[in-house]
């Protein structure tokens, strides 16, 4: 009779599947003194580790068995799994792409799962310093070593899919229909791809495209996802298909249904509603919307308004850079765009983009890029703090060189990332004769385009009422020190609905704030073809026009304390003045 030996990993076993994984890691480093060549402890272990937290634990054991373990062992794979893993959980994507490279420069060149890994680990590690586009050589070694692993590889239509990731990140909207198109050819039943394809159509503002993709996902599963819906009500809403509301209705019915999944639904239906002319019923499913979202993504208020606070005092208080001397005026110079979200800030872009002197750029995050390079990450008040005269040498450096890869021949390239105007302060450091035009309207039209804007990464302060109206406070506080801080003459204040008013008068005068002599063609921004990556991006194909001014007065009987900001004594003081200029304090 042969004996049955014992499973020394029982223990631990156990202690895992009790979520006791801190006592699961600690069992598994003491049975691994005893037999450092089990593996799958090692890999158990790492496991443990992960889970409880202890992530430099884990990232050293990862290391060594990805380092050791051939290719074809068995557990290599999961190995490299939990590697990335790691990455994911500690942002630590610099070492698991060393490790790769490492495998690369020895026999293992040219392997499919490697390449993959490696321009995941690229892209990752550029997502995590900029959200949105930006110059990065890098990306194009990603997409090369995509583009080499072959149809017959394992990896290939993983590697597919992250290709098209990272050319709708850099806005290469023909390179990811390509990618896509042939994908969805290939595999047509693969509703999640398709999907895919039709957010990507709408970012590019394909509508026909993207409205056609989506009533073909219904059509062939109506409860496969909201997304289809969501695209369509926003984008085309009289083409919404038969039984939507029905569909979307079960949806939230669904006690299990995922956070992310009822915020789309919710938003769909609002906009259905919205369309119809029912306004109460719309607003109760925004709120559904964003009552989901803050569910998913919790959010400290305190913690905000304190950085607001601490940015204001920061105004104005540290030295900046010498303006630029003529070996740096050759390439184009930077031209800054902020605000808060659905201010304008497109439409002011658009209309300075039309001019032959200029390239708009849009919402690119080179220069949060530039300072995280030179820095590091954390708040920005913390990062401020650590720019001195070289680190904002450096990091003004990086960013005409940035600049000059989007347009070397333009004189102005500009950035119109409204979160930029929580780095004022920052920017005037860097360059300090850039122009910064600072975009604003109404209150409550700004917090209630928010609201009702189904952002592909939500404002997190906009999903309680009362906290927008706190954030906002904030944010005008900041601005009123901004602009008093401003000896430079750097900001202009532009009134969006003077700029609707009278186009052509305050285009004028922003452009000559900026250097530029006035060109007609100007006003004539919409006949451009390039697609605005923005929420509004529908509207910025439009001549100027003033529908929206007074759109959000539809929603003001449901907006509580939202209400407030109308008559708070700090806004209507700021707004008393004249605005469209760099005279004023911003509201």
């Amino acid at each position: 009779m042969v004996a049955i030996k014992p499973d020394i990993a029982s223990e631990m076993k156990r202690a895992m599947s009790a979520g006791q994984f801190d006592q699961a890691a600690k069992i598994g480093a003491r049975i691994l003194r005893l037999h450092p060549k089990r593996t799958d402890i090692g890999i158990m272990t790492a496991v443990s580790e992960l889970q409880a937290g202890s992530l430099a634990n884990a990232g050293r054991r990862l290391k060594r068995l990805f380092h050791a373990l051939p290719l074809k062992d068995r557990f290599f794979a999961p190995v490299a799994q939990n590697f990335r893993q790691y990455a994911y959980q500690s942002n630590d994507f610099a070492a698991l792409e060393t490790a790769i490279r490492k495998r690369l420069l020895g026999t293992e060149r040219g392997n499919g799962m490697l390449a993959y890994m490696l321009a995941d680990a690229i892209f990752q590690d550029e997502l995590s310093k900029s959200p949105g586009v930006c110059v990065a050589p890098r990306l194009a070694e990603a997409i090369d070593a995509l583009v080499l692993i072959p149809a017959q590889s394992a990896q290939y239509d993983d590697a597919q899919i992250l290709l098209a990731r990272i050319h709708l990140h850099q806005e290469q909207h023909a390179q990811a229909f390509g990618v896509l198109e042939k994908f969805v050819a290939r595999y047509p039943d693969n509703l999640a791809v398709q999907i895919m394809l039709a957010a990507s159509y709408a970012a590019a503002n394909e509508a026909s495209k993207a409205v056609s993709t989506c009533l073909a996902i219904i059509s062939a599963n109506p409860f496969y996802g909201a997304q289809p819906y969501l695209i369509i009500s926003f984008m085309r809403p009289k083409s919404m298909s038969d039984g939507a509301v029905g569909y979307l209705d079960a949806m939230l019915d669904k006690q299990d249904l995922a956070n992310a999944e009822r915020y789309k639904a919710a938003f769909a239906r609002a906009r259905i509603e919205e369309a119809k002319g029912n306004m109460k019923q719309a607003f109760d499913f925004y709120k559904l919307g964003h009552a989901a979202n803050r569910a998913e993504r919790p959010f400290d208020i305190a913690l905000e308004r304190k950085e607001l606070a601490r940015l204001g005092d920061m105004a104005g208080e540290t030295p900046v850079c010498e303006p630029a001397g003529a070996a740096e005026k050759d390439g184009p110079q930077p031209i800054f765009v902020v605000g808060m979200p659905r201010s304008g800030t497109t439409l002011t872009e658009r209309i300075l983009g039309a001019h032959p002197d200029v390239y708009a750029a849009g919402e690119i995050g080179d220069f949060a890029k530039a300072v995280i390079d030179v820095v590091g990450v954390g708040p920005i008040s913390e990062q401020l703090a650590r720019i001195d005269r070289k680190a904002a040498a450096r990091i003004r450096k990086q960013y005409l060189d940035a600049l000059k890869a989007y347009a070397s021949e333009k004189r102005f390239v500009t950035n119109k990332t409204p979160a930029n105007f929580l780095r004022i302060e920052m920017i005037r450091r860097v360059f300090p004769e850039a122009p910064i035009i600072h975009t604003h309207r109404h209150p409550l039209a700004t917090c209630l385009s928010i609201y009702t804007t189904p952002f592909s990464v939500p404002m997190r302060y906009s999903d309680d009422l009362g906290e927008m109206a706190d954030y906002y406070r904030g944010y005008v506080a900041l601005m009123k020190a901004s602009f008093e801080a401003d000896d430079r003459g750097q900001m202009y204040d532009l009134s969006y609905e003077d700029l609707v008013s009278d186009p052509e008068a305050v285009a004028q005068d922003y452009l000559a704030h900026c250097g530029l002599d006035w060109h007609p063609g100007c006003l004539e921004f919409y006949r451009s073809d390039k697609a605005a990556a923005t929420a509004s991006m529908i509207q910025v194909r439009r001549p100027i026009n003033q529908e929206s001014v007074q759109k959000w007065q539809r929603f003001e009987p449901f907006i509580g304390p939202l209400a407030a900001l109308a008559d708070d004594a700090e806004i209507l003081q700021s707004q008393a003045t004249v605005k469209s200029s760099r005279r004023v304090v911003a509201a």
